[in-house]
């Protein structure tokens, strides 16, 4: 569920004091958000269901944000006081290189269809056996510490043919959709 104050500007935007099951779909759709997103907001699922405590991404909050008038979800934030981004926490899906045996093979995937296997080969370095998409190819061995879903992925050192490119940044816009390890 959202804070009561998000949830009590939803509600007068909508004209409502109150909000009912029969009332999410209209609402979803006034929105531009799935309706079982509106349910989840407002709490209307089950007690044991694990949906209930699951708050919607961010990308879904920009556009109620935006429904409600302000910018962005963080203006939105910052407005009723409970604007501070600076930490939290959280459970991550990764992988840390510390934990791989040499000869792993690691399979992520991101957005828009980038794909990406690679053979850990130690002290932090993978070679990239397949690369669709990506400005990564094939034969590059590249040097990194972690891969976590949702986040960019930080390559150090990229080496290509010998020679050093420099550090990589892939996964910018929405971080890893998929990790994997396959062997």
């Amino acid at each position: 569920m959202l804070s009561q104050t998000i949830l009590d500007k939803i509600l007068a935007k909508y004209g409502k004091e109150t909000i009912y099951s029969a009332d999410c779909s209209p609402l979803a759709n006034e929105i531009g958000i799935s309706e079982t997103t509106v349910k989840r907001m407002f709490g209307l699922v089950g007690k044991d269901s694990p949906e209930r405590n699951r708050k919607p991404h961010n990308s879904t909050m920009d556009i109620v944000a935006k429904w409600l008038g302000y910018n962005s979800y963080k203006e939105l934030l910052q407005e009723i006081g409970e604007g501070d981004f600076s930490s939290e926490f959280t459970s991550l899906q990764k992988i840390e290189t510390k934990d791989l045996t040499v000869g792993t093979q690691i399979q992520i995937r991101y957005e828009p269809a980038r794909v990406l296997v690679m053979t850990y080969v130690g002290d932090g370095d993978f070679l990239v056996n397949e690369s669709k998409n990506s400005k990564l190819l094939k034969g590059d061995r590249i040097s990194l510490t972690s891969l976590i879903i949702r986040h960019e992925m930080i390559v150090s050192e990229v080496v290509r043919d010998g020679r050093s490119l420099g550090g990589y940044r892939g996964a910018k816009d929405g971080g890893l959709t998929s990790l994997e390890i396959i062997v």
